[in-house]
């Protein structure tokens, strides 16, 4: 016979009240009901599982196996239970998210360490990854979230690809930094064109559309930079600095991770190294949707319907179009 759960649950309830006039009363129904359910569930069994007598109701050998057995599975109905509710409410599962190096040590490690506080049951993995990889991963579902310095609906190279939701997590600036003993150093503030003379230390421009984005505001601002040395991750940038291989535009960020080898200068006019989050529009994981809910409540987050502010998007929607 299949055994169900409101089967079960009559039958512990007899069980610890050795009544059916209590039991009755406790599932708030009448006896004969209860009395015909546990003799159906009886009959099923093929067992008996209670003495009856006129004053006494007892578990037999039988019943005291089941009595153990029904509580086990009722505990493990009702753990499975909470946890399917708990996925479908995105309190557990699994998150994959890319990012780069910088993005990962400049904030998002900080947003993920508050969410496993919010969210315990919900793992997060993290892929340090390019910009264009993280893109693409996202587009085939090796990852759910990209954090990423590119604005996609501003990059033709993916405007291809109408699945794909973009969302400002944070706003940030680029700042140069200079080897120790630079003339720049002396100023509080460093106009782009004064860099114009130097060598740059920069990111491969295949590498990221942010990349080919600094190439643009020095291109803006009357100058073609030349180029030292390219890397794939910023990372290693501030190493190459103090070595002596120029100057760099770098998140301003990048400064809190930093040596006393170089020195960090905010740039004028000033360039934008924001980062947002890339995720697909549909088949999202519940999971994925309460953290991104969740990130959009934050004092430093924002909402999937507040877009960048409108001098920041014009200044980005220009240098996309030179």
């Amino acid at each position: 016979m299949d055994m169900d759960l409101k089967q079960l649950r009559y039958f512990l309830a007899v069980a610890e009240e050795l009544s059916f006039t209590r039991a009755a009363q406790r599932l708030n129904m009448s006896q004969p009901p209860l009395s015909q359910a546990i003799a159906q569930l009886e009959s099923g069994l093929k067992t008996r599982l209670f003495s009856r007598t006129s004053r006494r109701v007892e578990l037999t050998a039988a019943g005291q196996e089941l009595e153990a057995q029904a509580r086990a599975l009722i505990a493990q109905a009702e753990r499975a239970q909470q946890q399917v509710m708990s996925v479908g409410a995105g309190r557990s599962g699994k998150i994959e998210i890319g990012a780069t190096g910088t993005i990962l040590r400049g904030g998002l490690a900080t947003w993920l360490a508050d969410y496993r506080r919010h969210a315990p049951q919900v793992r997060t993995v993290i892929y340090e990854q390019a910009p264009a990889l993280q893109v693409k991963d996202v587009l085939d579902h090796r990852t759910d979230i990209s954090f990423n310095r590119t604005d996609i609906s501003l990059d033709r190279s993916v405007a291809r690809h109408p699945e794909l939701g973009c969302t400002l997590a944070w706003r940030e600036t680029l700042s140069v930094i200079l080897p120790l003993g630079h003339p720049l150093t002396a100023r509080p503030v460093v106009t782009l064109t004064d860099l114009a003379d130097d060598e740059h230390v920069m990111l491969h421009p295949e590498s990221s559309e942010f990349a080919r984005y600094i190439q643009r505001c020095c291109v803006e601002a009357g100058f073609l930079p030349r180029v030292s040395q390219q890397v794939v991750d910023s990372q290693s940038i501030p190493s190459l600095i103090a070595a002596g291989f120029g100057v760099a535009l770098v998140p301003t960020s990048t400064a809190r991770f930093t040596s006393d080898e170089v020195v960090f200068r905010p740039v004028t006019p000033t360039m934008v190294a924001d980062v947002y989050m890339i995720y697909r529009l549909r088949e999202q994981a519940p999971a994925v949707h309460e953290f991104l809910r969740w990130l959009s409540t934050r004092p430093d987050g924002r909402g999937a319907d507040q877009a960048p502010s409108k001098a920041i998007a014009s200044r980005r929607s220009k240098l996309h179009s030179s």
